[in-house]
């Protein structure tokens, strides 16, 4: 039987609702500092959500309006966004999903590695850490974040280099993901993972199903985890014990 070992964590989505209401944000209030009349809605966004990396996402819809943006102007346009995220996470407008606290605390009863793993840059990542874990940061081994690798979700690279510096095996480990270029991240690590969709997905009709299982959130007490598919729930929520019969 395979023990678990380690647990890596992606941040947006998966350990806290950043998306609609930070980054989207932040990066509307961004366009309107320029003068820009960009105005991402949420589906539109959620297409968005398809490339990684907040710069390689104005980037992209630049081109694709074909506006004569350069890319230092982008560049400008992200750092910008930056600043607007920062002062969305002190205002306390982006709150950890349900269950991220009480299964943290549980792998760290168990001593269980924890890691981030994150497409997103340290200046972004490292503020709402802070903010919304708190004590629980103490529980992490390790950050790995846009910074550290040359390729980006949906590459394993990022992936990678968590299993190099956890030191452990691949059939120890599962990685936690609420998207679907996270997911074929992993699984391109060869990690296992279980699939968190996102509070803003609206169907399952479209979820990715590479994942080993899929919950509509890891529950607690009040709210129980709903199983999408993979193998059933043990208890009411995602726990130590279900995240382990995952990877067996």
């Amino acid at each position: 039987m395979n023990t678990l070992e380690a647990v890596f964590w992606d941040v947006d989505g998966t350990i806290a609702d950043t998306e609609m209401c930070g980054h989207r944000t932040a990066f509307n209030l961004a366009f309107k500092d320029y003068d820009l009349d960009w105005q991402w809605n949420e589906s539109q966004y959620l297409e968005l959500l398809k490339i990684s990396g907040g710069l390689k996402r104005i980037i992209h819809y630049r081109n694709s309006i074909k506006s004569a943006l350069s890319d230092s102007q982008c560049s400008r346009i992200q750092s910008r966004k930056r600043f607007h995220y920062s002062n969305l996470i002190e205002s306390g407008k982006i709150t950890v999903r349900e269950g991220v606290h009480r299964l943290m605390n549980e792998l760290s009863c168990f001593q269980i590695e924890q890691f981030i793993v994150t497409t997103s840059g340290r200046d972004s990542v490292e503020p709402l850490l802070k903010s919304s874990l708190g004590s629980h940061l103490k529980n992490f081994s390790g950050i790995v974040t846009y910074e550290d690798v040359k390729r980006h979700k949906p590459y394993p690279d990022a992936y990678q280099l968590a299993l190099k510096l956890s030191k452990k095996s691949e059939i120890n480990s599962i990685a936690i993901e609420d998207s679907i270029i996270g997911v074929e991240s992993a699984k391109a690590a060869n990690l296992n993972c279980l699939l968190t969709l996102s509070p803003w997905t609206s169907s399952i009709n479209n979820i990715s199903r590479k994942a080993n299982a899929c919950v509509n959130g890891l529950g607690n007490d009040e709210n129980p985890a709903k199983l999408i598919y993979g193998k059933q729930l043990i208890n009411n929520n995602v726990d130590v014990e279900y995240l382990t019969h995952i990877i067996n």
